[in-house]
């Protein structure tokens, strides 16, 4: 009866599923498929391979022979990559570079970034491409979207092996995708839009089992697609936060405020805001001080950072070892942001550490615009101390607060419990969401 608990499945997204990493979505399906034969999973995917061994036996890389003009694709590609590694190491593109390099340089960075490189080189389906998943025989292909690409791609084998199709993914990137919200160029967007939207209206067409992530996904998108979504979460495993010894960075007299994961431009700045209640604690006599565990920071941020008087830096430990740091933290501050392009990007998502947070037993501030996701699943259900307004002066309040008032965070503790318990146990998530692709 294996097959029927445990159809094949083959997973379409732009990232490789890693034996271990810090990718949100790495770490989201892992602990969905974890149970799953691995003889059973198979992926497609484009980004680049990290080198490690995978979470999966069968991987599948894109690469020319799946795009029309494949290999000028990829020269464009591996242009657009040096630009950005000239952005990062030099602030900026090569000042002694030519004139025309550098013009060539931001035409082909609009080229990407307004997502007109993706109807030009449009995804096909190779001989290649089709003999290896004809091999792995998919009972159903598992669709994530976040780029046409991939929003396409699941459709094309679909019509040609006739399986079912699944759909999950943990924000709402239809509505955001090529529209400038993230800082994309906005030139093209009325047109990539209609192009986008007319892509995800096709794919929902052909799910056959989806999936949202968090109610407030799942009621939207009831409405939005007439479909019945069933309701998965970020997961986790209870008794490894149990069993972890906690790792301190700071001494047992310094009250220390742990903040953890990627810091884009949207959530670096929070930071030295954090950083600045520390320094009005210290003044008053109270020592207080930030460790940032690093999964990676924006370039423009880092220096900042560096120089904050109270912020630590450590590197992102990995998932093993991360319990033991969120246990050996006094408070855990979970910076979302505030601008609103970002914001309506994330008001369906939820923040991948606000669960492994609340699995911790530690006090929680969320510090991010109402309108975020998180900021409304902790106002709703309590389990965070929400300062939803850019201010030093609240936030350091809310901080100054959790210092002296143990009844409250005995409160917010109980109340993380609780979500937690009920949302978040991956024992849970794992039995619905197999439930959901048996057939």
């Amino acid at each position: 009866m294996e097959k029927s608990q445990y159809p094949k499945v083959l997973i379409t997204s732009i990232g490789r599923i890693n034996a271990a990493d810090s990718s949100n979505n790495g770490m989201l399906l892992r602990n969905l498929f974890s149970s799953w034969p691995k003889r059973n999973i198979a992926q497609i995917f484009s980004s680049d391979d990290n080198g490690d061994e995978g979470f999966l036996r069968h991987y599948y890389q894109l690469g020319p022979r799946e795009r029309r003009m494949g290999a000028l694709f990829y020269k464009l590609k591996a242009g657009v990559h040096a630009t950005d590694h000239q952005k990062t190491d030099l602030g900026g593109l090569n000042r002694n570079r030519s004139s025309s390099t550098r013009i060539k340089a931001v035409l082909l960075r609009y080229f990407v970034d307004t997502g007109l490189y993706e109807l030009v080189f449009r995804p096909k389906l190779s001989t290649q491409l089709l003999r290896w998943v004809r091999e792995f025989k998919p009972d159903i292909i598992f669709a994530q979207g976040y780029c046409l690409t991939f929003t396409w791609l699941p459709v094309m084998l679909a019509e040609v092996l006739r399986s079912s199709v699944a759909f999950f993914c943990s924000d709402d990137w239809p509505t955001y995708i090529y529209t400038g919200f993230l800082g994309e160029p906005t030139m093209f967007s009325w047109f990539m839009r209609k192009v986008s939207l007319a892509a995800v209206n096709r794919l929902m067409d052909r799910v056959d089992i989806p999936f949202a992530f968090c109610e407030p996904m799942a009621r939207e998108y009831r409405t939005r697609y007439a479909r019945h979504f069933v309701t998965l979460s970020h997961a986790d495993d209870p008794e490894r936060f149990d069993r972890a010894e906690p790792i301190r960075i700071h001494a047992a007299e310094v009250f220390c405020i742990l903040a953890a994961g990627y810091f884009n431009k949207h959530r670096w700045p929070l930071l030295l805001d954090a950083n600045e209640c520390c320094c009005r604690l210290n003044t008053h006599g109270f020592r207080a001080r930030i460790v940032v565990l690093s999964s990676g920071i924006a370039p423009e941020g880092r220096a900042a950072l560096e120089e904050a008087q109270f912020i630590d830096i450590v590197e992102d430990p990995g998932n093993d070892l991360l319990p033991g740091y969120l246990k050996g933290a006094d408070l855990l501050f979970l910076a979302e942001g505030f601008d609103q392009g970002f914001v309506s990007a994330i008001r369906l998502s939820v923040s991948s550490k606000a669960h492994l947070f609340m699995f911790s037993k530690r006090p929680v501030i969320v510090y991010a615009h109402p309108q975020t996701g998180v900021s409304q699943y902790a106002m709703q259900y309590a389990w965070a101390k929400v300062v939803d307004k850019r201010d030093v002066d609240c936030l350091h309040e809310a901080i100054h607060s959790l210092l002296g008032n143990t009844d409250e965070r005995r409160r917010l503790l109980s109340n993380a419990d609780t979500v937690a318990t009920r949302f978040h146990l991956r024992d849970a998530n794992q039995a619905l969401f197999r439930s959901s692709l048996s057939y």
